[in-house]
């Protein structure tokens, strides 16, 4: 065969085979906005999960798509007729929407808080209606109030969410933590301790002796449970603060030691005096203004030595 007849046929195929390829023209990429299947209860909803169902029905709002967010990660665009069911976490979840062009700082808008409390197990249904300032409100609607809008609903199926469904929700865990618990709390009148105005181990009477050790002898008794002691001195408030809280600190030191000497254990305990804080009686002096003898009477409950003995137990 001619070598240029040979040449000639190869270039005319090319050419035609050119051709052919350029007249195809390749198909243009389709978008599906709607789902074919209606809205359907699933059969279980995953332990700590909420079924949640968005809705946007053909009557309600005129503008353009909707944008879902929960917790500021966009979950779906919702067109008028158009619904979007997943299961989230059950627990307090921002949920937020706003029409795709809107005019608002977007990044503010979706992380606006409106919070909704989604309860374990159940499905709640929420359909968007209009807000304020373009801006979009989620109307949590009743089981009765959503169902009848649903069956003219299609899914909403054109964009990918960001929101992880079925995600592991983390559960709350419950430790039993140790809290300082009062187990018993003896109150001493410090006239019955102590000589008048006194505080030292020597002026100790015979029935304050008796009384701190009865009450070392009940302490010692349950000693695995007590974690420790406060022995609390008070006066009463004639005089000087400074004067009282010492007075008070002396007659709390003096009962430590003498509940040390009947058998508890003395790192275990605590002294404090508060002087004339915390009074059981506080009018006496308007009550007995005029009558010493009578005010003195009066303040008696004021004047005495706290001993509270405390555990620990689990909540």
């Amino acid at each position: 065969m001619n070598v240029k007849i040979l040449v000639l046929m190869v270039g005319c195929s090319l050419f035609w085979a050119g051709c052919s390829t350029t007249n195809k023209n390749p198909p243009f990429e389709h978008w599906e906005q709607f789902g074919s299947k209606p809205y359907l209860q699933p059969k279980v909803v995953k332990e700590g999960h909420t079924q949640v169902v968005f809705i946007r029905d053909k009557e309600g709002l005129k503008g353009p798509a909707a944008n879902v967010f929960i917790d500021g990660h966009y979950l779906t665009s919702l067109l008028p007729g158009s619904f979007k069911a997943m299961q989230l976490c059950a627990r307090s979840t921002r949920i937020n929407a706003i029409y795709t062009q809107s005019t608002l700082n977007y990044a503010n808008a979706r992380r606006q808080n409106s919070t909704q409390s989604l309860t374990d197990g159940s499905t709640q249904y929420f359909k968007l209606v209009a807000g304020t300032n373009q801006a979009l409100q989620v109307q949590e609607l009743t089981e009765a109030q959503a169902q009848p809008l649903l069956p003219d609903l299609k899914e909403a199926v054109a964009t990918k969410s960001r929101v992880k469904e079925i995600e592991e929700c983390a559960q709350p865990v419950y430790v039993q933590v140790p809290v300082k618990t009062i187990l018993k709390k003896y109150t001493l009148q410090a006239s019955t301790l102590f000589n008048y105005a006194k505080s030292g181990p020597n002026d100790l009477t015979a029935q304050g002796r008796k009384e701190v050790a009865e009450i070392a002898s009940e302490i010692t008794q349950d000693q695995e449970a007590i974690s420790h002691i406060a022995v609390i001195g008070y006066t009463d408030p004639v005089g000087s603060d400074n004067s009282n809280q010492q007075l008070a600190q002396r007659r709390a030191e003096t009962v430590r030691a003498l509940l040390v000497q009947n058998g508890a254990v003395k790192k275990n305990i605590l002294v404090e005096g508060r002087g004339e804080q915390e009074l059981v009686v506080s009018d006496c002096d308007q009550k007995y203004a005029n009558d010493k003898a009578a005010r003195e009477q009066c303040d008696l409950p004021n004047r005495r030595v706290e001993i509270v003995t405390y555990g620990m137990k689990a909540e």
